[in-house]
Formats: C-alpha cells, sequence, structure tokens
C-alpha cells in the first residue's frame, strides 16, 4: 500500500501524518486543537472545519467540541466580541461588513447584535470621517471625477451604511 505523507502544521508545530490514517486518539486530538483555539479566538464552525479536516469521525467531534467548551477554549459570545472590535479598530470594517461576515461564521444573532452594542456611535462617526478624509487625500483632484460618488464607494464597501456616509459628508462640505 502506498502512503503519502502531509505535514500538518498546528500552533506552530510540525506533525507528520500519513494520508491514509485519520487521527483516532481523542486526547491526542483534543490537545491540538486546544493549541490551535489557545492561539487565536476561534469560533465553532472554523474548530469544526479543522476536525473535519483531520478526518475526525462526527462522534469525536461532538466530544472534543463539548470538552472544549466547558473548559472555555471556544465560546460564541467572546468570539464574537473580539471579532467585531478588532474588524472595527483594526481594518476599519462598518456594521454591515462585520454582521455579514459573523452570519457566515453560523454566529446567532442574538450574538451578534449584543456584539455589535459594544461599538460606540461617536466613535463610529469618527472612523467614517477619517475614512472619508483619507479617500480623499488619496483621490487624484487633477482630474474631473466625482470624488463624491468615489469616497460613497469606498466607504460603503467597508461596510458602513449610507445614511451616515451622507450626514458626515454633508457635515464636511464635500
Amino acid at each position: 500500500m502506498a502512503t503519502t505523507w502531509r505535514r500538518f502544521l498546528i500552533a506552530g508545530m510540525t506533525q507528520t501524518v500519513t494520508s491514509d490514517s485519520s487521527i483516532h486518539d481523542l486526547e491526542e486530538v483534543l490537545a491540538r486543537i486546544r493549541h490551535y483555539c489557545a492561539y487565536q479566538e476561534r469560533c465553532i464552525q472554523e474548530v469544526d472545519h479543522k476536525l473535519v479536516h483531520w478526518k475526525v469521525s462526527r462522534a469525536g467531534i461532538k466530544k472534543i467540541m463539548h470538552h472544549l467548551e466547558e473548559e472555555g477554549f471556544i465560546d460564541e459570545e467572546r468570539f464574537s466580541r473580539i471579532y467585531v472590535r478588532s474588524k472595527f479598530h483594526i481594518s476599519k470594517w462598518g456594521r454591515i461588513k462585520i454582521r455579514y461576515e459573523l452570519k457566515s461564521r453560523a454566529i446567532p444573532e442574538r450574538l451578534i447584535s449584543k456584539a455589535m452594542e459594544e461599538l460606540g456611535e461617536d466613535d463610529y462617526l469618527r472612523t467614517i470621517r477619517e475614512l472619508i478624509l483619507k479617500k480623499m487625500s488619496e483621490i487624484n483632484t487633477g482630474k474631473n471625477l466625482n470624488i463624491r460618488e468615489k469616497i460613497i464607494t469606498f466607504v460603503t464597501g467597508k461596510g458602513f451604511e449610507f445614511d451616515l456616509i451622507s450626514k458626515v459628508l454633508t457635515e464636511l462640505k464635500i
């Protein structure tokens, strides 16, 4: 029987596993997945996909998920709150894009709404203003362009609401 080899990179550690074998020892898998979850906050869907990739049985996945939730390695509410804060403050995403991404990760609506409440309206409007001013400085004004349209396209693409963008543009007299 021909055996091919794969290398799995798990939290900085390389483990070689034959392609025709699946990981059967739940304790070994649990240790690896704890490492995976400790490295960065993960949602249930990401952990599930990783376990499926490792060819863990559905029954094994269910047991492992139960352990991870009991031990606090995965927590959808904590994940949602951290995700909202990081995407807003670091990536400068708006509510629409953040909500869409959380929904795509199968986060319940009640947790998404609760996490979104942490975004302060003043910070939100200030971020819109910063994005508008940044985009204005990047647009070549030598050409006969609709600057307002380009700004709206850029900021809505970041996931901010059109009415708030219009409000800030009006305040800035653009």
